[in-house]
């Protein structure tokens, strides 16, 4: 079990960086794309972000407060990227969304900032459930007209509805040693392989082409 868990903690990882590097590479051709530009931070942050967390954890240096700067920020940018492909009502709300939510936890910070240093699963549901909300919003929008970012539609709608219950699920079992806790952390590593391969498919179906034209 030690051994899929490492498999998939260093093919993630890989396939973030490859990811962000493909991005990046096609970053020029697509640079007057807003949703594009928000998308390629949103994985140049997961990759920085996921860095300085190997490098913590190695020296066994305390790493779990990366969480809140991987929730929030995956959710600001997503959410952006989102309301860069709705229309105009839809962007409204995520507007208002985007605002309420931060406005929320800032509170919860502010009153309570010993927060800091332990795992939120207030912070991941609210940062987590309105981006499954955009991603189904925008897999109903794409129904009616040519669809945008299909397969990283697909894989956020996939990977976050899932991984949400279980992140908030690990922190509760957290203090258990059977062999479920184990399994349920391993399928959101598959999931979050499952999610970034779906990201590299869709660099190269749809970004890959556009140096050669």
């Amino acid at each position: 079990m030690d051994m899929l868990h490492d498999f998939f903690d260093y093919l993630c990882v890989v396939l973030i960086i490859v990811n962000a590097a493909l991005f990046i590479y096609s970053y020029k051709e697509n640079r007057r794309n807003l949703s594009y530009r928000l998308f390629c931070m949103y994985l140049i942050i997961s990759v920085v972000i996921n860095l300085f967390v190997i490098i913590l954890g190695s020296y066994k240096i305390n790493n779990l407060y990366f969480s809140h700067y991987y929730f929030i920020l995956q959710f600001i940018l997503l959410s952006l990227f989102y309301r860069t492909l709705f229309i105009k009502n839809q962007k409204q709300i995520v507007s208002a969304v985007l605002v309420t939510v931060v406005g929320i936890l800032s509170i919860q910070y502010a009153y309570s900032p010993e927060l800091y240093f332990k795992f939120n699963t207030t912070e991941v549901f609210l940062t987590c459930f309105p981006i499954v909300v955009y991603a189904m919003i925008h897999l109903y929008n794409s129904l009616n007209k040519s669809p945008k970012y299909l397969y990283i539609n697909a894989g956020i709608l996939i990977y976050l509805a899932t991984s949400t219950l279980i992140f908030i699920l690990g922190d509760y079992l957290s203090g258990s040693n059977t062999g479920a806790v184990n399994n349920i952390w391993l399928i959101n590593k598959v999931l979050y392989a499952t999610y970034l391969a779906l990201i590299l498919t869709e660099w190269w179906k749809n970004f890959r082409l556009i140096k050669n034209k």
